[in-house]
């Protein structure tokens, strides 16, 4: 269900209205509920960042294996005379 603009202004509005009667500023509710949602999906984001690590290491460990198994020995090239 996509929600429209006008939705979200008048959800907004009555937001900044109950929370200016308790004497709280919107956006600092605002940042309590981001904060709120990422310690709530921590997990997810623990998961995601260590899965992220563990591909940068395989990537790492397969390049230094490339590295080691390639030897790079010194060719004579032939020079042509005209």
């Amino acid at each position: 269900m996509t929600v429209s603009q006008k939705d979200v202004k008048k959800s907004k509005d009555l937001v900044e209205k109950l929370l200016k009667v308790n004497d709280q500023k919107y956006n600092d509710w605002l940042h309590q509920q981001h904060q709120q949602f990422i310690e709530e999906n921590q997990d997810l984001i623990l998961q995601a960042l260590s899965a992220f690590t563990e591909q940068e290491e395989e990537g790492e460990k397969n390049e230094t294996k490339v590295n080691e198994q390639v030897s790079v020995k010194p060719t004579s090239i032939p020079v042509m005379q005209n």
